[in-house]
């Protein structure tokens, strides 16, 4: 091996390279650089390895005790179980049977309750149509009545307010006729009957102013009643003359 390693430096010196250089350094540097970072991966493989082992270790043990545990219970332990998983599977049987049972009562009654809505919902909507309908038919009738008797009440009003005119009509006839008649018992009475029957005058004061309940104010002119008066009393006046008249004549 000593030969093989002068015959290499010999080698390396005849073809004039430096085992020492600066060349052979980096290429060894290089080497012990990838030595340790394998050397690292392998350090860090063999730490997660480990950590793994170890929690599987653990796992293990847990599994190993549980094991333990359930070899420790006895037979009869394991036969109270089963009873009991069986009485829980019956009750939980019959919780569902009884759940269903009350859920399909509970189902038949939303149902009813439903049916019964709508039934309700129907007829309140026929009674609110029917509402409606007597309502509007009352309205109806009571504009009717309410234009017939504001159609009636407008024929009285008109013929009230003919009415009214013909007895304002009327009324102004007659007072224009009771002016003419005061007219014409003034112009009669105003006649030339005082100078004819002198005594007739004083026969007429005494009926215009009788019953005398005050004292006669002369000075007051005579209204054409008065004058009515006055020449009822000389028309009364002269047919007593003229009875006289004809009785000495005769």
């Amino acid at each position: 091996m000593q030969r093989t390693l002068l015959r290499r430096g010999r080698q390396g010196q005849a073809a004039g390279a430096d085992p020492v250089g600066n060349r052979s350094s980096e290429e060894h540097f290089t080497r012990l650089h990838l030595c340790r970072e394998r050397a690292g991966q392998r350090v860090l493989t063999a730490d997660a390895r480990k950590t793994l082992f170890e929690e599987l270790l653990w796992e293990h043990r847990e599994l190993v005790e549980a094991h333990d545990k359930c070899q420790v219970l006895p037979e009869a332990s394991i036969d109270a179980l089963k009873e009991q998983l069986a009485n829980a599977q019956l009750e939980k049987e019959q919780l569902i049977k009884q759940h269903q049972e009350e859920l399909s009562t509970q189902k038949t009654s939303y149902q009813e309750l439903k049916s019964q809505l709508i039934q309700l919902g129907l007829d309140h909507a026929k009674v609110l149509e029917a509402a409606e309908a007597d309502a509007a038919a009352k309205m109806n009738e009571a504009l009717e009545n309410a234009s017939n008797a504001t159609v009636v009440l407008q024929a009285e009003l008109e013929e009230l307010a003919k009415a009214r005119k013909a007895a304002e009509e009327k009324a102004a006839r007659l007072d224009e006729e009771h002016k003419e008649c005061n007219q014409l018992i003034l112009q009669t009475d105003a006649l030339p009957i005082v100078s004819l029957f002198p005594d007739s005058q004083t026969y007429a004061v005494k009926k215009v102013n009788a019953p005398p309940s005050e004292p006669a104010n002369l000075a007051v002119p005579w209204t054409p009643n008065d004058h009515l008066v006055a020449l009822n009393a000389r028309v009364s006046h002269m047919r007593a003359i003229d009875r006289n008249l004809s009785t000495s004549l005769m």
